[in-house]
């Protein structure tokens, strides 16, 4: 094979270097199953969510650095008999972390009526230690609340999930409520996401390689530029979402009356001993928020 060379090409290595380094499917890791084998995998699904269920309206409801400790505690714990790498939780919290951040900047210095310790104030603008302990409380429980739920996706298949999810709302079918359908459609929704990530990710290594640098400017130049790859990429979410229909009527879909199960649940001693740990657990949230 002879390779010709072309006249007034230059490779230009700061673009090469910007398109490898664009891996948003890399560091957007929610909903992602990682299938390890550890006793919270094995676990059947109505017992995870469940005990999710509890811990995060627990950790909602506590309102003192104690109570979040214990929380986090929970988390170590759980981290380790999930035995999911630390590192790969972190990296799919970095865009929460810089959003929440700025939340919490926002809430410290828009705090309504600070009662303790004022350090400044300008107007509307105020810094108290109220308003650090409020925005630091909120942080630390947005970051519980990421972090269970994450974890709860890595160990669990999303059909486990959704079997789980149907099987504890199937007393609402008796009200009439279309249980399958909300879980099909809530299933659906989790897999588009890894889907329009990769969508992305190669529109913009296309435009980088088309010499369009979005990583500069100021915010709104940026958000300009990254907001006209919207259009075509609900676009190509719509005309995935036509595919999908259709193949779900030439298969003759219709609903969950009379189908069956891949796999039927079933309870285990381990399920009744996660049952009675995540009680523990809340029972020490709530006494040392008493403390």
């Amino acid at each position: 094979m002879i390779v010709l060379p072309v006249r007034g090409f230059r490779a230009n290595p700061q673009a090469t270097t910007r398109i490898m380094a664009i891996e948003f499917s890399r560091n957007i890791t929610f909903g992602q199953y990682i299938d390890i084998g550890s006793p919270v995998h094995r676990l059947d699904p109505r017992t995870k969510i469940i005990a999710a269920g509890l811990i995060l309206l627990a950790l909602l409801a506590t309102r003192t650095f104690s109570g979040l400790g214990v929380g986090f505690l929970g988390a170590l714990l759980l981290q380790f008999a999930a035995r999911i790498p630390l590192g790969y939780t972190v990296r799919g919290m970095r865009l929460l972390l810089i959003t929440v951040l700025i939340f919490a900047i926002f809430q410290i210095l828009f705090f309504p009526n600070p009662s303790v310790g004022v350090i400044w104030q300008w107007g509307i603008l105020s810094l108290s230690w109220s308003g650090f302990e409020l925005a630091l409380q909120t942080f630390l429980r947005v970051i519980l609340l990421y972090h269970l739920t994450s974890t709860l996706l890595f160990t669990t298949p999303l059909m486990d999930l959704a079997d789980g999810i149907e099987v504890l709302l199937d007393p609402l079918k008796y009200l009439r409520v279309p249980v399958h359908e909300l879980v099909l459609t809530f299933v659906i929704a989790l897999k588009f996401v890894p889907i329009l990530v990769g969508e992305l990710e190669r529109m913009v290594k296309a435009q980088a390689a088309r010499g369009a640098s979005l990583d500069r400017g100021n915010l709104l130049e940026r958000a300009r530029r990254l907001g006209s790859l919207l259009v075509p990429l609900f676009v190509n979410a719509f005309l995935r979402a036509e595919v999908l229909t259709t193949a779900m009527n030439a298969r003759c879909y219709r609903g969950g009356q009379g189908r069956t199960k891949r796999r039927v649940l079933h309870m285990r001693r381990s399920d009744y001993v996660t049952f009675a740990v995540t009680l523990v657990l809340i029972s020490a949230v709530f006494l040392a928020a008493r403390i």
